[in-house]
């Protein structure tokens, strides 16, 4: 569900001008993204899930949306936010991102050993 909402807004941000746009309002998206992270987190807090899913999830995300964003800009979208490849933020949040699925994989090498 929230791989869904997450195709639907980056869409909406890269296609202002497609019919679904002016159908659902961007605060409406942005509320049910907010709801359904809110789900998630809760969820995974009461399975407790390993560090082998948070790692498998965490490198998902990132080629999922790093994916979706180069189909977008091949399609000739244009990033109306500034999520796009060409933007300085983009390249810090994917840094920050690599950094983090780096330290995830190191903390589950050392957990098996």
């Amino acid at each position: 569900m929230l791989v869904l909402c997450i195709t639907v807004l980056l869409v909406y941000d890269y296609f202002p001008g497609i019919p679904f746009a002016e159908a659902v309002p961007l605060n409406l998206l942005i509320l049910v993204m907010l709801a359904l992270f809110i789900l998630a987190v809760y969820r995974n807090r009461k399975q407790n899930p390993g560090q082998r899913n948070i790692f498998r999830s965490q490198v998902f995300f990132l080629v999922y949306i790093v994916a979706v964003m180069a189909l977008l800009t091949f399609l000739d979208g244009e990033s109306r936010v500034g999520i796009a490849f060409d933007k300085g933020i983009f390249w810090a949040a994917f840094a920050v991102a690599i950094m983090e699925i780096s330290l995830q994989w190191r903390r589950m090498r050392q957990a098996q050993e």
